[in-house]
């Protein structure tokens, strides 16, 4: 009988120190890139109130996170393969291209969505009153040529205007450019740029300039209110951080909560984080608008997914937007 007991106390203190090892094997300092702008206020709010750092220690894990921005999604998915973050957030399509080239290897998936709300397709052309107006000579400005969120919705807005099979034909005149810098041309009609698909504050902040005129946005060409920005991991990294994953959850629904209920706050934590220039009015008017949803549940993803699909952008066609979320989103409504 005490040889039992002696056993006994000696898998219990095995499967302590099995736990604990398992516990210490999760990473202790990671990385984090988003793109430029108010959709990832999310984040922001996390990078200044360190929140995922104080759910991971809650959990005893010590933890430092490292946030920087990148300018399209095609640098931070970049980042992403080559390890120099370990988690990424960008627009929707950078997201699926991502997961149909990995997916026989890192197999990246989106953990959770961060923001719905509509991109406008801007212009300093007067004459331009709806895409089809666009022509050989415009430039219109986009995150990254073909594969960020901008340029896909900007193609899908092309076919609706062009017709069935003309979603591409308009890809010749889209020029890379990170927000801050496709503002600035569009609103000084430098380097030849006539258009600009934007994001939150940018179109908002060239509204107010003379000469700048709205032709559409996401919503109307997708036909109601979609995600444009997920948050996304390798597979790797989600398998070997189950913890970590959890306190980022955990952190990014703090995060909503307090753009809910403490808007001026989120707004400080905005500015601390980000310096930007944004009168403070237009941002409060921004995030009282109904367009604007930092919900972490995916809306209207699957029509990007098929035209992607359609024009030879993704190989695969996911049979649900479940597809290329992983297990955080399972048991939760979306689309």
């Amino acid at each position: 009988m005490k040889t039992n007991s002696t056993r006994l106390l000696g898998v219990l203190v095995a499967a302590s120190l099995m736990s604990a090892t398992a516990a210490r094997a999760e990473m202790t300092q990671v990385r984090v890139a988003t793109q430029i702008g108010l959709s990832y206020l999310p984040l922001l709010i996390m990078e200044h109130e360190k929140l995922w750092e104080k759910k991971a220690e809650a959990k005893g894990l010590p933890l430092t996170v490292e946030y920087s921005r990148l300018g399209g999604g095609s640098p931070l998915n970049d980042a992403l393969l080559s390890d120099s973050v370990q988690i990424a957030s960008a627009g929707v399509a950078p997201l699926l291209t991502l997961w149909d080239r990995t997916k026989s290897n890192y197999k990246v998936k989106a953990l959770s969505a961060i923001n719905a709300s509509p991109m406008y397709i801007l212009t300093n052309n007067p004459n331009i009153k709806s895409i089809k107006d666009f022509t050989d000579a415009d430039r219109i400005a986009v995150a990254s040529v073909k594969i960020s969120i901008n340029a896909i919705v900007f193609d899908i807005g092309a076919e609706k205007a062009l017709g069935p099979g003309k979603g591409n034909a308009l890809d010749n005149i889209q020029v890379a450019m990170a927000h801050p810098e496709a503002y600035a041309a569009l609103t000084s009609h430098a380097g030849g740029i006539t258009g600009y698909v934007a994001s939150s504050p940018f179109q908002e902040r060239a509204l107010t300039q003379p000469g700048i005129y709205k032709v559409t946005d996401s919503f109307e060409i997708l036909g109601g209110p979609a995600t444009l920005s997920l948050i996304y991991a390798k597979s790797d990294f989600v398998e070997k951080n189950p913890k970590l994953v959890e306190a980022f959850m955990e952190a990014q629904k703090e995060a909503v909560e307090m753009i809910k209920k403490d808007r001026a706050k989120a707004i400080d934590d905005y500015y601390a984080v980000t310096n930007d220039k944004t009168d403070r009015a237009l941002v409060e008017q921004i995030l009282s608008s109904k367009n604007v949803d930092f919900d972490i549940y995916p809306k209207a993803t699957m029509p990007i997914a098929d035209f992607m699909f359609r024009t030879g952008v993704l190989k695969t066609m996911p049979a649900s937007w479940k597809d290329y979320f992983f297990d955080t989103m399972k048991d939760q409504s979306g689309s």
